[in-house]
């Protein structure tokens, strides 16, 4: 099926599931609680604007696009733009376009166990906080996108317990052949960091 079908399928799917309401039990965070999200995130140096994002839980048959946009900092940590969480998603339609590349990419990710791992997501991961020892489960996903089209898929609640649970390669996508232009976001992302770019360069290994 082509990425125009796909797109298509998952819009329906879209809209059909904004009309079914969730549920929730319990306490939203702790060793039981019920808080699960989606994290988008780059490395730092290297924001990204991501444009489109669509995820669908094939055995759910819920489908729902989360608006992302610009994605500056950090790299494997659970914090960045986030999303809501519907149900275990098992599939994800990500572009995004990377400032310092000046290149889009376009990646159609397929989790092949989202099973284990949203059993691994309920694991408790204890970590330090305020001088405290907190426990909670690895309440969310993440997506790492680095320069190159790399993506990385990590379930954590803190960067010292990530846990690597997938890595793919998005492929080229040419965002000028649809009509979009990051000129004035380019501008304002070299303001930030041209002077990093031009004294380090692009890092394209060791994601």
């Amino acid at each position: 099926m082509s990425i125009k079908r796909w797109m298509i399928s998952l819009f329906i799917l879209v809209l059909a599931g904004c009309s079914e309401p969730t549920e929730s039990e319990g306490e939203k965070y702790g060793p039981n609680g019920t808080h699960r999200s989606i994290g988008v995130v780059a490395p730092k140096h290297y924001d990204v604007w991501v444009d489109k994002f669509f995820v669908e839980s094939l055995s759910k048959n819920i489908g729902w696009r989360a608006p992302i946009g610009i994605v500056s900092c950090c790299w494997d940590k659970p914090f960045g733009a986030m999303a809501d969480w519907q149900t275990m998603p098992e599939v994800f339609l990500i572009r995004w376009f990377s400032f310092a590349e000046q290149q889009s990419y376009e990646a159609l990710i397929r989790l092949e166990n989202p099973d284990e791992i949203e059993e691994k997501m309920k694991e408790i991961a204890p970590f330090e906080a305020y001088g405290k020892i907190l426990e909670r489960p690895r309440d969310v996903l993440v997506l790492g996108l680095a320069p190159g089209g790399t993506v990385v898929v990590w379930i954590m609640n803190r960067r010292e317990n990530a846990i690597e649970v997938g890595r793919f390669k998005a492929k080229p996508y040419d965002h000028e052949k649809e009509g979009e232009d990051y000129t004035l976001r380019t501008e304002s992302y070299l303001e930030r960091q041209g002077d990093y770019l031009e004294k380090h360069g692009i890092r394209y290994e060791g994601w």
